[in-house]
């Protein structure tokens, strides 16, 4: 139970869309539109009483998800299927809950978190078009799937990944991570990385995407991410690729929510 929070009947998890384009992030502030100030708006007219969510993960001004998950507690005895449905009537278009489950009474979305998998998207052809903007880094030159396939490689496993955050943050946390898989597909002009781990730093996934496409670029030396890596410092990563390229697409527990009983 959080700190401060009285006994609630039961505790209710969200799978949570959202398009990040014109919101300042996940982060409640004062005077800015974030996704969890619109989610507990709609959450709060719902069930008729204040809640206070918390999510798997905070997200970026203009990140998007596709999995994001959100849990709260409640004394309403509303329905799972009304929780969607009822929350999609009130919450705004660029918000959608996908399923609701009912969690046992310890389940935090962000602690109990055991992976999770973002995806980064690039738009890959000479010319821009309008279909992608807000939606994907484009890149004009023709990028090579096998090389971008061979750095990647050089990054899965328990490393430290300092050389791939924010360098105030790398001062002041452990930034030890494990990626257990990078999956790297194109389909027409688009290509998708697709990147699983324990856990991600702050601009984890957006540094690493902006310095293998910086390396291509720059034609380096495939296996030089090895020396970026035990650098152990941000000035030697490439370019924070820029969020609205990155979406959240899952999370995953143990045991998953799958398993739990859900609106849908």
């Amino acid at each position: 139970m959080e700190p401060g929070s009285r006994s609630y009947s039961r505790k209710i998890a969200i799978e949570v869309q959202y398009d990040g384009t014109y919101f300042n992030g996940w982060q409640l502030q004062k005077d800015s539109r974030t996704v969890q100030g619109e989610l507990e708006k709609a959450i709060q007219i719902l069930c008729k009483e204040k809640i206070r969510i918390t999510a798997a993960g905070r997200t970026d001004a203009g990140v998007h998800a596709l999995g994001q998950v959100v849990h709260f507690r409640t004394n309403s005895d509303i329905s799972l299927q009304r929780v969607c449905i009822g929350l999609n009537g009130i919450l705004p278009r660029d918000i959608s809950v996908k399923n609701a489950y009912k969690v046992y009474d310890g389940f935090h979305a962000r602690f109990d978190a055991k992976g999770r998998t973002y995806r980064y998207l690039i738009y890959n052809h000479p010319t821009r078009t309008p279909f992608m903007m807000f939606r994907a880094l484009w890149v004009r030159e023709r990028l090579d799937i096998d090389y971008l396939r061979t750095v990647s490689g050089l990054l899965v496993g328990e490393m430290d990944f300092s050389s791939f955050c924010k360098k105030r943050e790398s001062r002041n946390i452990n930034t030890v991570r494990r990626i257990t898989e990078i999956d790297i597909q194109k389909q027409n002009d688009c290509i998708r990385f697709e990147i699983t781990g324990n856990a991600f730093l702050h601009n984890m996934v957006r540094i690493l995407v902006g310095t293998v496409v910086e390396m291509f670029k720059d034609n380096a030396d495939p296996h030089s991410i090895s020396d970026i890596i035990s650098k152990r410092d941000r000035d030697y990563g490439g370019v924070t690729a820029p969020p609205y390229g990155l979406y959240l697409v899952s999370v995953r527990y143990d045991p998953s929510l799958d398993s739990m009983e859900s609106a849908f």
